[in-house]
């Protein structure tokens, strides 16, 4: 049986290491995520972007689904373009804004969604199984004062442009 190892990571700076050990796991949670949702003809930014989409009414802008997604506007772009193509949504012209369409999710991308549901939550069940409550709720905690740093970081860098 082969096994995957992540590579350990070495610093003396406990901070340092910790950060490096945080961006080393995301990418080690997305790669697995997409390797399980590859052998059913899914990727985790398809299947995030369905999620988005059912959790926002079924119909948004493809801004709109980047400000949700964390992705830039054309990869959105390109992403709604494919989605299209497998039926998963449609676009439409927006009535509000003539330079702009809404993406809305169709029956074919609700019933996908409905269908994979369980699929990820046996994901979060492999990657989440050795941690408790209690570490969870800690765990969250954490990843809010991270997320927090992050976004007041982004909010500088774009002040400057």
């Amino acid at each position: 049986m082969n096994t995957y190892k992540l590579p350990r990571v070495d610093s003396e700076d406990p901070i340092l290491r910790t950060f490096m050990l945080f961006a080393q796991t995301a990418d080690a949670v997305k790669k697995y995520a997409d390797a399980v949702l590859y052998k059913v003809g899914l990727s985790s930014i398809k299947l995030t972007m369905l999620r988005v989409l059912a959790s926002n009414g079924g119909t948004m802008t493809p801004s709109a689904i980047a400000y949700w997604t964390l992705r830039e506007p054309n990869n959105i772009t390109t992403l709604v373009d494919r989605m299209r193509r497998d039926g998963l949504v449609k676009v439409r012209p927006n009535n509000r804004d003539r330079r702009s369409v809404n993406v809305t999710l169709t029956n074919k991308g609700r019933k996908l969604l409905e269908e994979h549901t369980p699929l990820l939550r046996d994901i979060v069940k492999q990657v989440m199984s050795s941690i408790s409550e209690d570490d969870a709720a800690l765990l969250e905690k954490l990843l809010g004062v991270l997320s927090q740093n992050t976004e007041t970081g982004l909010t500088e860098l774009v002040g400057k442009r």
